[in-house]
Protein backbone atom coordinates (compact mmCIF):
# COMPACT_ATOMS: atom_id res chain seq x y z
CA UNK A 1 0.00 0.00 0.00
CA UNK A 2 2.61 2.61 0.65
CA UNK A 3 3.51 2.42 -2.63
CA UNK A 4 0.21 4.30 -3.29
CA UNK A 5 1.50 6.91 -1.87
CA UNK A 6 5.19 7.95 -2.71
CA UNK A 7 4.62 11.51 -4.41
CA UNK A 8 7.70 13.16 -6.12
CA UNK A 9 8.41 16.88 -6.34
CA UNK A 10 8.18 18.44 -9.88
CA UNK A 11 11.25 20.36 -8.93
CA UNK A 12 13.36 21.28 -5.48
CA UNK A 13 11.95 24.94 -5.57
CA UNK A 14 8.86 24.22 -6.34
CA UNK A 15 5.72 22.52 -3.77
CA UNK A 16 4.44 20.56 -6.84
CA UNK A 17 3.99 16.99 -5.97
CA UNK A 18 3.36 14.20 -8.78
CA UNK A 19 2.27 10.55 -8.38
CA UNK A 20 1.02 8.08 -10.91
CA UNK A 21 -2.52 6.63 -10.11
CA UNK A 22 -3.28 3.44 -9.13
CA UNK A 23 -4.62 1.56 -11.53
CA UNK A 24 -8.08 0.70 -9.49
CA UNK A 25 -8.06 4.38 -8.85
CA UNK A 26 -7.70 5.05 -12.59
CA UNK A 27 -10.93 2.80 -13.41
CA UNK A 28 -13.33 4.83 -10.60
CA UNK A 29 -11.68 7.80 -12.50
CA UNK A 30 -13.02 6.18 -15.91
CA UNK A 31 -16.27 6.10 -14.58
CA UNK A 32 -16.50 9.85 -13.48
CA UNK A 33 -15.41 11.07 -17.10
CA UNK A 34 -18.08 8.64 -18.58
CA UNK A 35 -20.47 10.31 -16.26
CA UNK A 36 -19.04 13.67 -17.25
CA UNK A 37 -19.21 13.47 -20.53
CA UNK A 38 -23.09 12.22 -20.05
CA UNK A 39 -23.63 15.48 -18.35
CA UNK A 40 -21.49 17.59 -21.31
CA UNK A 41 -23.62 16.22 -24.00
CA UNK A 42 -27.17 16.68 -22.50
CA UNK A 43 -29.58 19.55 -23.56
CA UNK A 44 -29.28 21.02 -20.22
CA UNK A 45 -25.82 20.80 -19.78
CA UNK A 46 -25.17 24.44 -19.14
CA UNK A 47 -27.60 23.89 -15.98
CA UNK A 48 -24.62 21.79 -14.31
CA UNK A 49 -21.78 23.66 -15.50
CA UNK A 50 -19.02 24.15 -13.04
CA UNK A 51 -18.00 27.62 -12.71
CA UNK A 52 -14.52 29.15 -12.08
CA UNK A 53 -11.75 31.29 -13.27
CA UNK A 54 -11.04 28.12 -15.53
CA UNK A 55 -14.52 28.31 -17.49
CA UNK A 56 -15.34 31.94 -17.28
CA UNK A 57 -13.69 34.35 -16.23
CA UNK A 58 -13.81 37.80 -14.97
CA UNK A 59 -13.14 38.67 -18.37
CA UNK A 60 -16.03 37.17 -19.57
CA UNK A 61 -14.26 34.80 -21.92
CA UNK A 62 -15.22 31.00 -21.83
CA UNK A 63 -11.66 29.23 -21.78
CA UNK A 64 -12.49 25.49 -20.92
CA UNK A 65 -15.60 24.65 -23.51
CA UNK A 66 -17.29 22.65 -20.55
CA UNK A 67 -16.88 22.03 -16.50
CA UNK A 68 -18.80 19.86 -14.70
CA UNK A 69 -19.06 18.65 -11.10
CA UNK A 70 -18.07 14.83 -10.21
CA UNK A 71 -21.85 13.12 -8.59
CA UNK A 72 -21.21 12.61 -4.77
CA UNK A 73 -21.69 9.15 -4.08
CA UNK A 74 -19.19 8.76 -7.41
CA UNK A 75 -16.79 10.70 -4.60
CA UNK A 76 -18.07 8.85 -1.20
CA UNK A 77 -17.82 5.37 -2.46
CA UNK A 78 -14.30 5.79 -4.22
CA UNK A 79 -10.84 5.17 -2.84
CA UNK A 80 -9.52 7.95 -4.65
CA UNK A 81 -11.16 9.62 -1.66
CA UNK A 82 -9.34 7.64 0.47
CA UNK A 83 -6.06 8.17 -1.06
CA UNK A 84 -6.02 11.62 -1.88
CA UNK A 85 -6.70 12.30 2.03
CA UNK A 86 -4.26 10.83 3.33
CA UNK A 87 -1.42 11.79 0.74
CA UNK A 88 -2.66 15.68 2.41
CA UNK A 89 -1.93 14.18 6.15
CA UNK A 90 1.59 12.57 4.88
CA UNK A 91 3.23 15.29 2.58
CA UNK A 92 1.25 18.42 3.92
CA UNK A 93 -0.18 16.79 7.59
CA UNK A 94 2.60 18.16 10.18
CA UNK A 95 1.37 15.54 12.44
CA UNK A 96 -1.78 15.49 11.66
CA UNK A 97 -4.13 12.91 10.54
CA UNK A 98 -5.93 11.92 7.18
CA UNK A 99 -9.37 12.79 9.28
CA UNK A 100 -7.87 16.36 9.67
CA UNK A 101 -8.42 16.89 5.80
CA UNK A 102 -11.42 17.16 3.60
CA UNK A 103 -12.70 17.46 0.33
CA UNK A 104 -14.64 20.86 -0.05
CA UNK A 105 -18.22 20.40 0.20
CA UNK A 106 -20.81 22.77 -0.91
CA UNK A 107 -24.17 21.22 0.58
CA UNK A 108 -27.15 22.22 -0.82
CA UNK A 109 -26.12 22.76 -4.34
CA UNK A 110 -25.64 20.86 -7.31
CA UNK A 111 -21.35 21.08 -7.47
CA UNK A 112 -21.62 19.06 -3.79
CA UNK A 113 -17.92 18.23 -3.73
CA UNK A 114 -14.91 20.54 -4.84
CA UNK A 115 -14.15 17.87 -7.32
CA UNK A 116 -14.67 18.61 -11.66
CA UNK A 117 -14.15 17.41 -15.03
CA UNK A 118 -12.27 20.10 -17.85
CA UNK A 119 -13.31 19.84 -21.16
CA UNK A 120 -10.84 21.44 -23.50
CA UNK A 121 -10.60 21.93 -27.27
CA UNK A 122 -8.42 23.60 -29.63
CA UNK A 123 -8.53 27.18 -28.79
CA UNK A 124 -9.14 26.80 -25.21
CA UNK A 125 -7.01 27.48 -22.32
CA UNK A 126 -6.92 28.75 -18.36
CA UNK A 127 -6.06 31.79 -17.53
CA UNK A 128 -3.57 32.48 -14.38
CA UNK A 129 -5.71 31.88 -11.42
CA UNK A 130 -5.23 30.42 -7.81
CA UNK A 131 -7.53 27.94 -6.31
CA UNK A 132 -9.68 28.44 -2.12
CA UNK A 133 -8.64 25.90 0.58
CA UNK A 134 -5.33 24.49 1.37
CA UNK A 135 -4.34 22.28 -1.43
CA UNK A 136 -5.44 21.72 -4.58
CA UNK A 137 -5.02 19.12 -7.73
CA UNK A 138 -4.95 18.13 -10.99
CA UNK A 139 -5.63 14.19 -12.51
CA UNK A 140 -4.39 14.03 -15.94
CA UNK A 141 -6.81 11.84 -17.97
CA UNK A 142 -6.45 12.67 -21.22
CA UNK A 143 -4.16 15.55 -21.72
CA UNK A 144 -1.35 15.13 -24.84
CA UNK A 145 1.36 16.44 -23.36
CA UNK A 146 -0.63 20.14 -22.34
CA UNK A 147 2.03 21.39 -19.61
CA UNK A 148 0.44 23.00 -16.75
CA UNK A 149 2.68 26.00 -16.06
CA UNK A 150 3.63 27.13 -12.02
CA UNK A 151 3.66 31.29 -12.63
CA UNK A 152 5.87 31.83 -10.12
CA UNK A 153 8.41 28.86 -10.10
CA UNK A 154 9.32 29.04 -13.45
CA UNK A 155 8.23 25.25 -14.15
CA UNK A 156 5.92 23.10 -15.78
CA UNK A 157 4.10 19.82 -15.59
CA UNK A 158 3.89 17.85 -19.02
CA UNK A 159 0.73 16.29 -17.64
CA UNK A 160 1.55 12.83 -18.27
CA UNK A 161 -1.83 10.71 -18.84
CA UNK A 162 -2.64 8.48 -15.43
CA UNK A 163 -1.03 11.05 -13.19
CA UNK A 164 -2.27 13.61 -10.41
CA UNK A 165 0.05 16.32 -9.05
CA UNK A 166 -1.07 18.40 -5.76
CA UNK A 167 0.14 21.87 -4.77
CA UNK A 168 -0.92 24.31 -2.00
CA UNK A 169 -3.91 26.10 -3.22
CA UNK A 170 -2.52 29.88 -3.17
CA UNK A 171 -0.48 29.10 -5.77
CA UNK A 172 -0.88 30.40 -8.79
CA UNK A 173 -0.60 28.11 -12.47
CA UNK A 174 -2.25 28.31 -16.15
CA UNK A 175 -2.45 26.34 -19.09
CA UNK A 176 -1.70 28.04 -22.68
CA UNK A 177 -4.13 28.03 -25.14
CA UNK A 178 -4.41 24.42 -27.07
CA UNK A 179 -3.46 24.22 -30.20
CA UNK A 180 -4.24 20.23 -31.05
CA UNK A 181 -7.76 19.80 -32.14
CA UNK A 182 -7.97 16.06 -29.64
CA UNK A 183 -10.15 16.38 -26.74
CA UNK A 184 -8.18 17.17 -23.51
CA UNK A 185 -9.93 15.56 -20.19
CA UNK A 186 -8.20 16.59 -16.68
CA UNK A 187 -10.01 16.87 -13.39
CA UNK A 188 -8.89 19.37 -10.60
CA UNK A 189 -10.08 19.46 -7.00
CA UNK A 190 -9.71 21.42 -3.59
CA UNK A 191 -9.42 20.23 0.00
CA UNK A 192 -9.46 21.88 3.26
CA UNK A 193 -8.48 21.62 6.69
CA UNK A 194 -11.93 20.73 9.13
CA UNK A 195 -9.86 23.29 11.64
CA UNK A 196 -9.79 26.13 8.86
CA UNK A 197 -13.77 25.74 7.66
Amino acid sequence: MNDFLEMKKLRDECPVMVIRIPKPIMKEIDLWVKESKRFRDHPLAELKAHENAGYLNDDGKKHNSYQCSISPHLIEQSFWLAWVLRLSAKYWGMGDSNRDFMIKRWSGHFDVYDVWTNFSYKGDDNPPHNHSGLLSGVIYYQNHNHPTYFNDYDCAYIGENGTMIMFPSHVWHHVKEQTSSKERITLAFNIDKRDAV
